[in-house]
This record gives C-alpha cells, sequence and structure tokens, in this order.
C-alpha cells in the first residue's frame, strides 16, 4: 500500500476533509481493518461512545432496520457509526479507503460515507480516472481540475449539488486500490492548485475524450459558463475514441425506451433533427406506431447506456435487424479531454498550457481552506 505525506501547511485546501457516498452491494455490509492495525474503533455519533455490539474483532457486518442499525446481530441503538482504525484505512466489502468510515440507517437501508482528507481522495481518483500510462503533465491537469471541481461543490454557495459519489456522476473513486505512484506525485506536486473564475474554484467538467471538438455547457446543459466554450481540439482525433459504432435491436431500443418510461410502441425511425457546433445530436426525433417523440441526444445516450453509446457526437441509420450509431469520442465533451490531455503532455505541453487550453479565461491559483470549510 502506498504511504501519502501530509503537505506541511496543516490549513491546506488539500487537507480539508471531503465526504464520498459509496456504492455498495446488498447488506449486510461488511467492515474490517488491515491485519497490521492495533486498533479498530465503531463509535456511536450520538454518543461518542462505543456502539452497542461493537466487539475487538478486526471485523463486523452492519445492516439496517428501519432507522436504526443492527451490528454484529446486535441493535446498535443509534442510526449513524463512525470506523476507524489506528493505522487509517477502513476496508469496506473487501475495498480498503482511507480515513473514516460513516455508517447510517434510513428507512431499511444502509448509507454508507467515506471521509478523508482531499489529497488522498484526489490519489484515487487520478489512477480510476486516467490512463495507467498518462504523462506525468496530464496527470498534474487532471489533478487540478480534479481538486477545482471537487472545490467548487464544497463551497457553501453551491451547497445544492448532490452528494459527492464514487461513479462517474461525480468522479470515479476506488479507495486505495487505484492510488499509483504517478497520480501520490501529480497531486504533491499541484497542492492546493485551481483554476478560478472570478475568484472561486471552477466546475471544472471533463470527458474522456471530445472526439476532435469539445462541447460547450450550453449546448448540454443548457447553463451558459464562460470557461466551458466549445472549441476544436487536434489533439482528440483519432486514438482509442476515434470511431466507434454500436448496433442495436429495434426491440432491444423499444425495451430500453419503455424502461426509461417512453412508450412509443414499435420503432419505426431514429433521427437526428438538431445538432451544435460541435456535431453533437442535441435534439433526436423517434416516431413509433404509438408515438411521435423529441429527445435531447444526452438523454438518448442516458436511455441506451452511456458505456454503450459513448457520446452524442453521432450518426444514426436504419439496419433491416434495427439501428446502427456511428459515432466519434466518450463521454459529453464538455471541458478537459482526457485523452487530449495525455496527447498534449507526450507533445511537450506544460499542465499549464494544458489547463489554459481546455478552459477560457480561467486563472491558475493555489488555494486554502478556510476554517468554516476545513469543519464541513
Amino acid at each position: 500500500m502506498l504511504q501519502q505525506t501530509a503537505p506541511a501547511d496543516d490549513n491546506a485546501l488539500d487537507d480539508m476533509p471531503v465526504s464520498v457516498r459509496l456504492t455498495v452491494g446488498r447488506p449486510p455490509v461488511n467492515v474490517a481493518v488491515p491485519s497490521g492495525a492495533s486498533s479498530f474503533s465503531i463509535i456511536n455519533s450520538d454518543t461518542g461512545e462505543s456502539a452497542a455490539g461493537a466487539d475487538a474483532a478486526s471485523s463486523s457486518s452492519v445492516e439496517a432496520q428501519g432507522s436504526s442499525l443492527i451490528l454484529n446481530g446486535k441493535n446498535a441503538r443509534t442510526r449513524k457509526i463512525a470506523i476507524e482504525s489506528s493505522d487509517g484505512v477502513v476496508i469496506v466489502n473487501g475495498n480498503r479507503y482511507r480515513g473514516r468510515i460513516e455508517v447510517e440507517a434510513a428507512n431499511g437501508r444502509v448509507s454508507i460515507v467515506n471521509v478523508l482528507p482531499l489529497r488522498s481522495y484526489l490519489a484515487s481518483v487520478l489512477g480510476a480516472e486516467m490512463p495507467d500510462a498518462a504523462p506525468l503533465e496530464a496527470l498534474k491537469a487532471q489533478s487540478v481540475i480534479s481538486r477545482s471541481y471537487i472545490s467548487h461543490r464544497m463551497m457553501a454557495e453551491n451547497a445544492s449539488y448532490p452528494p459527492v459519489c464514487d461513479s462517474i456522476f461525480s468522479q470515479v473513486y476506488k479507495g486505495v486500490s487505484s492510488e499509483k505512484p504517478s497520480s501520490v506525485e501529480a497531486v504533491q506536486k499541484t497542492t492546493g492548485l485551481v483554476l478560478t473564475n472570478n475568484g472561486a474554484p471552477i466546475d471544472a467538467c471533463f470527458s474522456a475524450s471530445s472526439g476532435g471538438y469539445t462541447a460547450s455547457a450550453k449546448d448540454v446543459w443548457d447553463s451558459s459558463v464562460p470557461y466551458l466554450i466549445g472549441k476544436s481540439d487536434p489533439f482528440s482525433e483519432g486514438g482509442e475514441y476515434g470511431q466507434w459504432k454500436l448496433e442495436l435491436t429495434s426491440d432491444e431500443c423499444e425495451r430500453l425506451l419503455l424502461k426509461a418510461g417512453r412508450d412509443v410502441g414499435e420503432l419505426h425511425e431514429i433521427a437526428v433533427v438538431k445538432a451544435d457546433k460541435s456535431r453533437r445530436a442535441s435534439r433526436v426525433a423517434l416516431r413509433g406506431s404509438k408515438a411521435s417523440i423529441l429527445m435531447r441526444g444526452t438523454d438518448l445516450r442516458l436511455c441506451f447506456g452511456t458505456r454503450r453509446l459513448r457520446s452524442t457526437m453521432f450518426e444514426v441509420e436504419r439496419t433491416p435487424l434495427g439501428f446502427v450509431f456511428r459515432g466519434k469520442g466518450y463521454g459529453h465533451g464538455v471541458g478537459l479531454s482526457q485523452e487530449g490531455a495525455c496527447r498534449m503532455a507526450q507533445a511537450g505541453y506544460s499542465f499549464e498550457r494544458i489547463l489554459h487550453f481546455y478552459y477560457t479565461g480561467v486563472r491558475l491559483e493555489r488555494y486554502s481552506a478556510s476554517p468554516e470549510q476545513q469543519g464541513r
């Protein structure tokens, strides 16, 4: 397991705690500590004392019964517990996580949150989000935008954002397993650095590949953001996501549409009726035996699956069995293209130049966490 060194400045942004909601399987949830840990604490968050049902064993099972937690088969007499170990790592269902694990019961379900320093979170995110062979300058660029992205969401005025999670709906986070020496190095070499607009960290969106042209936030989400402007991106032309094809049968399309609450009956036609400047499908018409509907390209992608319909930069044709989509890129295409960033780094561009290529009119600043944010 990699050893991480905290920055010398205890008040640095990278030492600020981040709360990440973890995706776990069906209960019970198993929590444990590494074999070398000398102590393991399970604390009742209401009283600050050891939770009922907790024992000195190195592992425990947790599930919910209404608004109460059941710990090792016993009612813990609380809805929330906090779990920590002496070496700073807790194992949840076999996956290792740094920091503290908080478990909460609500309506018979268990919610798991990992609270850890931002620097540790970033090291894992970089390892999970970026290719194994990503150059250091590309990793440093990703470190800055991931720090900016999470800092933007942790500001008090942006509290309406949904909780940070461990999936693509926030940033992919896998705990200790995705940490790499290169990702730890990139985080340490960019300590506290964020991109700002009007003095505040930006919403630094990114995707796997722009397909050769980045998308604007206005076109994708109907939100005008001055630093998220579409532009030509020659660094993301070709490559792994240069050309892709998806074939779906008519029956499969109809089933997926119905699952999404859109019953068009027998599907006869799918057609892109409006594309934006980046050639992404912004509106798609679907004609069926029961109904004809107009969908946003992003909604159609969600309906058919984002891993299969890799982007909205596609053309679609009717086939005897269904439909074939041919496209470029992977992801929404807004902001930095990870594929493009890697190519820029390979060509000798610094992380600063990579960042200013993908984000318009921003500043690179070393940010500090306020006392209020430290306590969030």
